[in-house]
């Protein structure tokens, strides 16, 4: 497992791989998290650094900071901690595995696209819909709908501010986008009744 921890590192940053150098918020951890287990899954080793080179970690507050990750998404997706020594420091390893449903993350979805952690586009959040969804499922999405809707008007108020030609455009395409997740609520509700 050592050799192979050592090649993703050096392979660098991935839809797949996150590295970081440490991490003391649960709630940056949790976004982390809920994207893989929202994309197709993977790896978070935390203790190396860009360019890639093994800095350690402590362990102790990477655990606790885990565990305070964990109490934020819902549903839990699977995950695994492990801790491997190489280059004689130590390094974490989380594994995440895909998940069939949506894991929010305080209520909101996140997706890995890249190297990037990004909210959930509602095309993204369709494809996790089961084909007859509960109204406990209706209930949950249209709530993370709605912080979506927020996180993304929060986004559309910064780019306004700047006032460049290229925020224009973001600010274009941001209400289309929140045009879009309104339509989607109000499909998946009145198609539920």
């Amino acid at each position: 497992m050592r050799s192979e921890i050592l090649e993703l590192i050096f392979a660098g940053e991935s839809e797949s791989l996150e590295l970081k150098t440490s991490i003391r918020d649960p709630q940056l951890l949790a976004k982390l998290i809920g994207s893989f287990a929202n994309a197709q899954g993977g790896k978070i080793v935390i203790g190396v650094k860009e360019p890639p080179e093994v800095v350690g970690v402590d362990e102790v507050l990477v655990r606790r900071v885990y565990e305070a990750a964990r109490k934020r998404l819902a549903p839990e997706p699977n995950t695994k901690l492990s801790i491997i020594e190489t280059e004689g420091k130590r390094v974490v390893v989380i594994d995440v595995e895909r998940s069939a449903e949506i894991v929010l993350s305080e209520g909101s979805a996140f997706v890995r696209a890249g190297t990037m952690t990004q909210p959930m586009a509602w095309t993204q959040m369709r494809q996790h819909l089961p084909s007859q969804p509960s109204s406990a499922t209706i209930e949950s999405l249209t709530k993370a709908i709605e912080r979506q809707s927020k996180l993304i008007e929060e986004m559309h108020e910064q780019i306004r501010e700047s006032k460049t030609w290229q925020a224009l455009w973001k600010e274009r395409g941001i209400g289309i986008l929140l045009g879009v997740l309104a339509s989607v609520i109000a499909s998946v509700v009145y198609a539920r009744f």
